[in-house]
């Protein structure tokens, strides 16, 4: 009862104010469907038993349905952004081989600048040790055979080929066998001697092969290298050869002298200037 009541004075008050809703002051944004009130004064005059209140879509006010917005703007952004990002690491790529080229460039540069400088230096230091180095001097040697033609005996020591052959002197002297030194210093002293001995006996022999020096600073040789042979050592071999050797360093003075001695000088055999010889050099 109370809801007719109520309906009562809806209608009513309908009835005075004659309410109506233009359409220019409804907004379209605001909804879809427009609500109509009929006042129910006019529901009753047409011989409606109850006010209607009915909801019905306004045509010519109906919007058009909400559309989402298009992603082409956004895809042109997207594909906008990965070009210039291209582009940004195109030139990052291109910006560092041009840096590659020019420091390879400028490495050549250098290295070249640098074999130029060594080159330069090599031919000024060059130049001041030709102008400042005097020509090297010969140093004394001599190297003495033991020939077809050679004497093989004296008291003094063997007798050596000191001009044909492979024989030579060079700011040396020679005399009776001796080799005279002329400048002071040290010197590679070496002896070769090639022995045998056509029959063996039967009893062994020790022979001595030996090269000494002469000086006016003592009165008698001093030996200075020496080497102890056993001749025919072995019984049963009749016919006997042996190669005895010596080498060694030692201090020269001018005008020393040095020479070889063996002790059993028939035992010497002479063929050729390969076989003995006898010979120094200063170092």
């Amino acid at each position: 009862m109370w809801a007719l009541h109520s309906l009562g004075y809806i209608t009513q008050a309908a009835g005075k104010q004659q309410t109506h809703f233009p359409r220019q002051h409804i907004p379209r944004r605001c909804c879809h469907r427009l609500l109509f009130l009929v006042p129910i004064s006019r529901v009753m005059e047409a011989g409606a038993a109850y006010p209607s209140v009915f909801v019905v879509d306004a045509p010519s006010q109906r919007d058009m349905p909400f559309v989402p917005p298009a992603l082409r703007s956004h895809n042109k952004k997207k594909k906008h952004g990965q070009v210039l990002l291209w582009i940004l690491v195109l030139m990052m790529l291109a910006a560092l081989v041009v840096q590659g080229c020019f420091l390879i460039g400028f490495r050549k540069e250098l290295d070249q600048a640098a074999v130029t400088k060594v080159i330069s230096s090599q031919d000024h230091q060059g130049q001041e040790d030709s102008g400042s180095r005097s020509p090297p001097t010969e140093k004394p040697a001599a190297h003495l055979t033991l020939g077809s033609s050679a004497h093989m005996a004296t008291d003094r020591g063997l007798l050596w080929e000191h001009k044909d052959g492979s024989a030579f002197l060079q700011d040396m002297g020679y005399k009776d066998g001796s080799l005279i030194c002329n400048k002071s210093g040290l010197y590679y002293i070496y002896s070769k001697l090639y022995l045998g001995h056509p029959s063996c006996p039967t009893t062994n022999s020790l022979l001595t092969h030996s090269i000494c020096k002469r000086t006016s600073n003592y009165p008698k040789e001093i030996v200075l290298l020496t080497n102890n042979i056993l001749s025919c050592n072995q019984n049963d071999q009749s016919d006997w050869t042996h190669n005895s050797f010596l080498a060694g360093i030692v201090q020269l003075q001018e005008s020393e002298e040095v020479f070889v001695k063996m002790s059993q000088m028939e035992l010497v055999r002479v063929r050729d200037d390969s076989k003995s010889y006898f010979g120094t050099f200063m170092i």
